[in-house]
């Protein structure tokens, strides 16, 4: 089982990774304080760095969905709209 830290931190990677071809808005970063545990699986919501670091809102993405991380192996991925729309109606999104 992965505690908080060693779930972040594949979070991060995979986020890194994934983002590469994504072009400009490839400067994202996972957001600590937003991040929680469902189901045994760690979701850790992001956003761009010049939204988070410096508050330009024209860079805030929208419609990006949170890494998920499997608690019991470590395997990454992101959740889909089904999912997403479940924790947004449990009040965790």
């Amino acid at each position: 089982m992965l505690d908080r830290e060693e779930a972040e931190r594949g979070a991060a990677e995979f986020l890194a990774a994934e983002s590469r071809s994504w072009g400009p808005s490839s400067r994202v970063r996972i957001i600590p304080e937003y991040c929680f545990t469902d189901r045994g699986w760690f979701i850790a919501p992001y956003d761009h760095v010049d939204y988070l670091d410096h508050g330009r809102e024209d860079m805030q993405l929208g419609g990006n969905l949170p890494v998920a991380v499997d608690l019991t192996n470590g395997s990454c991925r992101f959740i889909d709209w089904e999912e997403a729309d479940d924790l947004m109606e449990r009040g965790l999104l």
